[in-house]
């Protein structure tokens, strides 16, 4: 079981959207998949659910005691299931800064979960006890970067945030691959990816995200992407970019 943490503690980078689509199309490719939205802004969660009303919540699994079983629902694609979040998690960091093994307690709740073959994990964009905790869970990190000006602002923290849990924390934290998103095929978009793949090295995948109207208004649908709008840019980069995470994580 591939358990993946969406990371970057800048905002606007389409965390939360890569995700989403990630996991809509492991799952068409027969894989279960749990996306565990622990983003107080539960965009994953209206994305998949189209309400935020949802209990459980990933806020009553970390603060509660409630068990991480019981707070994972269905969404309507088959497959695909969901840990939602809630505005209570925007106390987290509070709630769990005096807590025993607070950077453990998402790794504790998940010993429970099985029959997954993939977990992925939306982090929120900063670094604080959530992400944390999502590192500490997580087998493997995917870095969502868009190809904007200030892409890698902000990347030397995350990394070097990584590599402290690495050395302290005794957690491997391997980055799976990075998602170049926002293609709009400028000179400037260019110039950006090429200092990603330069930064990174091999790790960044080949496939490109372009920017998409279709990608959003998806998710303004509360729709599968590769259902609402399957010959569009945006869903064609998608299903390309899920064979690329099949053929690491399985070589299929």
């Amino acid at each position: 079981m591939k358990i993946i943490s969406l990371a970057n503690n800048k905002g606007g980078v389409t965390k939360t959207t890569t995700t989403v689509n990630l996991g809509y199309g492991l799952a068409r490719a027969g894989r279960r998949v749990l996306i565990i939205d622990t983003d107080a802004q539960s965009n994953s969660t209206y994305s998949l659910l189209g309400h935020l009303d949802q209990e459980p919540t990933l806020f009553d699994v970390l603060i509660n005691g409630v068990k991480m079983t019981d707070a994972i629902v269905p969404t309507q694609h088959e497959n695909l299931f969901l840990v939602p979040s809630s505005i209570n998690l925007s106390a987290a960091d509070l709630l769990m800064a005096s807590a025993a093994g607070r950077e453990r307690k998402l790794a504790r709740a998940l010993s429970t979960v099985k029959d997954f073959d993939y977990i992925l994990i939306d982090t929120p964009p900063n670094l604080g006890v959530l992400t944390v905790n999502a590192f500490m869970a997580c087998t493997d990190v995917i870095i969502p970067i868009a190809l904007t000006t200030y892409a890698l602002i902000g990347i030397g923290i995350l990394e070097s945030t990584m590599q402290e849990l690495r050395e302290n924390l005794d957690v491997e934290l391997p980055i799976f691959g990075v998602v170049a998103n926002l293609d709009d095929h400028t000179r400037l978009s260019t110039d950006v990816l090429a200092a990603v793949r330069d930064h990174f090295a091999g790790k960044v995948f080949d496939t490109v995200i372009p920017r998409n109207i279709k990608v959003e208004e998806a998710h303004n649908q509360i729709a599968c992407l590769f259902d609402y709008a399957p010959a569009s840019t945006g869903a064609q980069a998608y299903s390309k970019l899920v064979q690329e995470v099949l053929h690491r994580a399985e070589g299929a």
